[in-house]
């Protein structure tokens, strides 16, 4: 069945937990960025009693179980407990877990890494089909996210990467919606085959919704599926990047290995790149950027008021796929 390309954001809040907009004028919002599917996730609140269509954009169930030790979105089905939640321990994260997907639910671990609410527990031990790896605007937290996914892909561990705007409200002139967008490729826009194609690793995530969009694929072969390598062989990937920006670097990866970089140098509507695949293991697409020296002055004063950091600058990612599995 032919597959197509959905955007979304997976992680929003509205006036029922400590968001800024009422659902109505959020889903709106969400209409008016070109948006096809949204997940609402309210602190331990469901706003969304169950998914529905509303002009053409998908509104689908979700719910952040929040607590001192993580926060875990639950999309799709009810959490199956009432709160208050114990969540006072891993196995009270796993009890919550494992009632969820009982229920059909799909299981998504928050901003693990964040300075100011990550999760505290054993994240290795926590069961999740999805990780949030970036969330909101870009910060440095977001790279420890990515640093400890591509870990889990070089063991062979398949967790779907999303990105989620975490939107509660915009900031100054800053508008803080859908960045960044979670981009699906999915059999059709509805619940249960959007959360399938999160499940399954068929996303990219990109800056917002207007900006460069990674389309990778081997062979006939997209993110998600799993293609054979023959011994002694190669195969051949194909990218094409559109809305390519100057000054940011396209590169795919074989496992860690970097087998293709382009980095562009005046604004590229579209690019692409042909590569030959030698090694088992899983093939991404990713494309960085650094700050300008203005931007780099901003941000290392935010990084320490608000990270906790020490308001060093890192090469970021304004859009990154995920694999394709070589076996």
């Amino acid at each position: 069945m032919q597959r197509h390309w959905f955007k979304g954001d997976t992680h929003l809040h509205t006036l029922n937990s400590d968001g800024h907009l009422h659902q109505y004028e959020l889903i709106e919002r969400c209409k008016k960025l070109g948006l096809d599917y949204i997940i609402i996730t309210d602190h331990n609140y469901d706003t969304v009693e169950k998914s529905y269509s509303s002009d053409g954009l998908l509104v689908i169930k979700g719910q952040e179980v929040t607590g001192d030790n993580g926060h875990v979105n639950i999309w799709g089905e009810n959490v199956g407990f009432k709160p208050p939640y114990d969540l006072s321990n891993l196995d009270a994260y796993k009890k919550i877990a494992a009632k969820a997907k009982e229920n059909g639910a799909t299981i998504s671990v928050n901003h693990p890494f964040c300075s100011n609410c990550g999760f505290l527990l054993d994240l290795d031990d926590m069961p999740m089909d999805c990780v949030e790896v970036w969330n909101t605007i870009q910060h440095s937290d977001n790279i420890k996210n990515l640093n400890w996914w591509v870990d889990k892909l070089n063991h062979g561990i398949k967790i779907g990467a999303v990105g989620g705007s975490d939107f509660h409200r915009d900031y100054a002139k800053l508008d803080m919606l859908a960045r960044p967008t979670t981009v699906t490729l999915a059999k059709s826009n509805t619940p249960e085959d959007i959360l399938a194609a999160l499940r399954e690793g068929r996303s990219v995530v990109t800056n917002r919704p207007d900006t460069s969009m990674i389309y990778l694929s081997v062979e006939g072969a997209q993110l998600g599926d799993t293609i054979k390598l023959n011994d002694n062989s190669f195969l051949v990937g194909d990218c094409r990047v559109t809305k390519l920006l100057p000054g940011h670097t396209l590169k795919i990866f074989n496992n860690n290995e970097v087998v293709y970089e382009h980095k562009a140098y005046f604004p590229e509507k579209e690019h692409n790149a042909v590569f030959e695949i030698r090694n088992k293991g899983y093939i991404r697409a990713q494309i960085d950027y650094d700050f300008t020296p203005a931007l780099k002055k901003v941000y290392t004063e935010v990084e320490k008021r608000f990270l906790k950091g020490s308001g060093d600058v890192p090469t970021f990612f304004w859009a990154f796929t995920n694999p394709i599995w070589i076996d």
